[in-house]
């Protein structure tokens, strides 16, 4: 029988094999998830490895598991089981190039600097100035400057919607405003992403003080994409102590998402209250006078300028993502001045020729059908598609299930007896009925025509 330390060595021996292979397979790899790892325990069936918590084990699994194991079969010469053990964390050591010896020089002894993160520099192309605003993120905007200019009352500040439509311009706009408002001001803009490698480096290099000092004492701190939290239990406790930290100083905290805290599963109870106890704003896809202008204002710093019709066209056809409408402006240009004489000479089928990518993936993501429809109205109502669908009559349901009958009418090309029999095999009467029932209620009742508007946003159609 072997004795402990014969086994602590085979372990160790094995672990440094198993090291070495991942270390020539990616050194960044190795330096960030294998580097700190301590070897501890080995059997004929399994080894244990020793991390720093259970958030870093977490990583692992999710990130290099299938490197490890790769990496731990060649050394063993079979397939071995990985168990994590907590609370331990090897010196990390940054891979040197070997250099020749040199004459000892006495320098003064200085004291360790902390680790130090690079001071916020402004997106200057981001400001509240060239914000084209329109009805879609008006509020979200107002929201915005609000805190720039008054830090720490709406506290804090959650902006949702989907890609591209000018979440990150807002934290921009805001970064740059208090900057300019306080120079000396603490601002941190970090994708979330970003903030989860900036905790595993401290894990890492066990500077958990560094990073705490950094950020709890931010005066404002912007997280893009905080839906990726999700899931990361330690990250999101850690999280909540810095936002916890910040909020009782009386900083500064906005946040933006694809999606509602309340939609963000995997997210836990107590960060979803935090995030919904300040201002919460979704922005959606802007509405076709909003298109427009954001191409002129894009067009003014450009020294070619294509013709007014050409805008026209883009703005009625690429209608999901901001994002989408700058780059299908920018095609054109960059076309004109490499293929033409003048942008004058440039054609509406040219365009379309050139865009057709861009066109094809906006006519996917405004497609609209029965089964969408449904969808988006039972979660807008906060019911089931199968009550919609169902015989119950009940207002909280009959009202949507009517609602949902005037969109099918006029966002599809299905006949009536199709509809009717989508909707639970109803018949053509009953959606007569109900379109011309929601037609007429809007006439005079605000809150059905806001609810029409909104559902259209949800549904990525957007009113010309």
């Amino acid at each position: 029988m072997k004795t402990f330390e014969e086994t602590t060595a085979e372990c160790t021996q094995l672990w440094s094999a198993a090291s070495e292979y991942l270390r020539e397979k990616s050194t960044a790899m190795y330096q960030q998830w294998f580097a700190c790892v301590v070897p501890l325990e080995l059997t004929t069936e399994a080894i244990t490895l020793g991390v720093p918590d259970d958030f870093f084990a977490d990583m692992i699994r999710t990130n290099a598991m299938s490197d490890l194991e790769e990496a731990l079969q060649r050394a063993a010469g079979h397939s071995l089981s990985v168990n994590f053990k907590e609370g331990y964390s090897a010196p990390v050591k940054k891979e040197t190039p070997a250099v020749e010896p040199v004459k000892e020089v006495k320098v003064e002894q200085k004291a360790p600097e902390k680790e130090t993160r690079p001071a916020f520099i402004p997106g200057v192309r981001f400001t509240f100035e060239n914000f084209v605003i329109g009805e879609a993120n008006r509020y979200a905007f107002s929201c915005a400057r609000s805190a720039a200019e008054h830090p720490g009352e709406l506290n804090p500040l959650y902006i949702y919607g989907g890609t591209g439509l000018g979440k990150t311009h807002l934290l921009y706009a805001v970064a740059n405003q208090v900057k300019k408002s306080n120079p000396a001001a603490k601002v941190c803009y970090i994708p979330s992403e970003n903030f989860l490698n900036d905790y595993v480096k401290a894990c890492m290099n066990h500077s958990h003080a560094d990073f705490r000092d950094y950020y709890r004492n931010l005066d404002l701190l912007l997280i893009d994409d905080v839906h990726n939290l999700a899931n990361k239990t330690q990250l999101q406790e850690e999280f909540f102590n810095t936002f916890n930290a910040i909020y009782s100083r009386g900083g500064q905290i906005i946040l933006t998402s694809d999606k509602q805290p309340s939609e963000i599963k995997g997210l836990e109870d107590r960060l979803v209250s935090r995030f919904q106890q300040g201002a919460m704003t979704q922005i959606t896809p802007p509405g076709y006078e909003t298109r427009l202008a954001i191409l002129k204002a894009k067009q003014e710093n450009q020294t070619t300028k294509i013709p007014q019709e050409l805008l026209v066209f883009i703005a009625r056809r690429v209608t999901s993502q901001i994002r989408a409408l700058e780059g299908a402006l920018m095609r054109i240009i960059t076309f004109c001045n490499a293929c033409l004489k003048s942008p004058d000479e440039i054609t509406t089928d040219m365009a379309e020729s050139m865009l057709c990518d861009i066109l094809d993936s906006e006519a996917d993501a405004t497609r609209v059908d029965i089964d969408r429809i449904l969808s988006v109205v039972a979660k807008y109502f906060n019911i089931h598609v199968h009550d919609i669908t169902g015989s119950k009559r009940p207002k909280n349901i009959a009202e949507p299930r009517m609602i949902a009958m005037y969109l099918a009418r006029h966002l599809t090309d299905l006949p009536l007896k199709e509809i009717g029999q989508e909707f639970g095999g109803r018949n053509h009467t009953t959606v007569i009925h109900a379109v011309k029932q929601v037609e007429t209620d809007c006439k005079t009742d605000p809150r059905l025509q806001h609810t029409i508007v909104q559902l259209k946003r949800d549904l990525h159609v957007v009113e010309d």
